[in-house]
């Protein structure tokens, strides 16, 4: 089961201190935005926020300059807002994916974290083993240890440990892009009641902040990271380039553009016409003749970054081309 792509992860954690497996726990980084209502990724780095049926809108929000509610100063945390809609198979979910299956299989582990909600309501913590796709990996894992959590309207820090199961005589897939993927339950059809202890569909506000998965049966304090750590650390999985340009020659870009951090495996690519991932999508911009957006005809790069862009005809040999991308290996 070599896993180089965990290892670097471990390299990475070992070189900031890091006992939490939860990257961007602290909710410090939002590189795609501040909200979102689609499914997915969209808003606070690592973390999806789905629904299905019912709808849901994640945010950031700020906490009050010098407030004691929760500790180490955090400067924002999550919201999700939750409409139900009355359906089996309905729900909304905050999930975080932990690279390398392996990780804590077979040991038990502790989920930490602060929260409250906008009424007393229950949520549910859960979480699922996947073994990666490509070959014929193990099929997976769902329902572990699904623990009812009981919010108020304060924050509160809840503690959960959870005994993770042994992944001996799995078979991994090929992809290497197998996880440990931690489940926050916020409104569930009865289609999941085996995975969140019938916790059934409700509409609602919920709250978090400092979220910390570690090992052993005991919760200790929450370990804060620079941002410039956690950053880092998220940008193994996506990366926003704000702003790049690139000399272009008789239809390509000649100079490459590395990327902040290696990816976990090879990314997809978006580009933008502008800055801060806006404009014209699939498009760069001329910078030297016209300004207007061309389209990006095709582009080579790996895990280190982009080596070389393609643009269609544009009429001349030379000029500049200027915008933005998105490098996304997310699991």
């Amino acid at each position: 089961m070599t896993k180089s792509a965990t290892r670097e992860t471990a390299d990475i954690a070992s070189v900031v201190g890091r006992k939490n497996a939860i990257i961007n726990g602290n909710f410090d980084i939002w590189q795609r935005g501040t909200s979102q209502t689609a499914d997915g990724y969209g808003s606070d780095d690592r973390w999806q926020n789905g629904a299905s049926g019912s709808t849901q809108v994640a945010s950031r929000q700020t906490f009050a300059l010098g407030q004691t509610d929760v500790p180490n100063n955090p400067k924002y945390y999550s919201r999700t807002v939750v409409s139900s809609v009355a359906g089996v198979g309905n729900y909304a979910i905050k999930t975080h994916k932990i690279e390398g299956v392996e990780t804590f299989s077979g040991t038990t582990a502790t989920v930490s974290f602060w929260a409250k909600a906008d009424a007393n309501k229950n949520i549910t913590v859960e979480f699922r083993q996947y073994f990666g796709s490509g070959g014929s990996p193990t099929g997976q894992i769902t329902g572990i240890s699904p623990t009812t959590v009981s919010l108020t309207t304060s924050w509160v820090n809840y503690k959960v440990p959870v005994a993770i199961p042994s992944i001996a005589d799995k078979v991994l897939g090929t992809d290497g892009n197998d996880f440990l993927q931690l489940n926050l339950w916020l409104d569930a059809g009865s289609n999941f009641n085996a995975r969140t202890n019938s916790l059934g569909q409700q509409s609602g506000t919920f709250e978090f902040s400092q979220v910390q998965m570690e090992a052993g049966s005991v919760a200790t304090e929450f370990e804060p990271r620079s941002v410039g750590q956690e950053l880092a650390l998220c940008q193994r999985y996506f990366e926003r380039n704000v702003s790049f340009g690139v000399v272009h020659v008789i239809g390509y870009a000649c100079n490459g553009v590395p990327f902040a951090v290696t990816k976990r495996g090879v990314p997809s690519i978006t580009y933008y016409s502008t800055e801060n991932g806006t404009g014209t999508v699939g498009s760069l911009r001329e910078t030297e003749v016209s300004g207007a957006a061309k389209v990006v005809h095709s582009s080579q790069f790996n895990i280190s970054g982009i080596k070389r862009i393609r643009i269609t005809s544009t009429g001349y040999t030379t000029t500049t081309m200027s915008g933005s991308f998105d490098a996304s290996a997310e699991l």
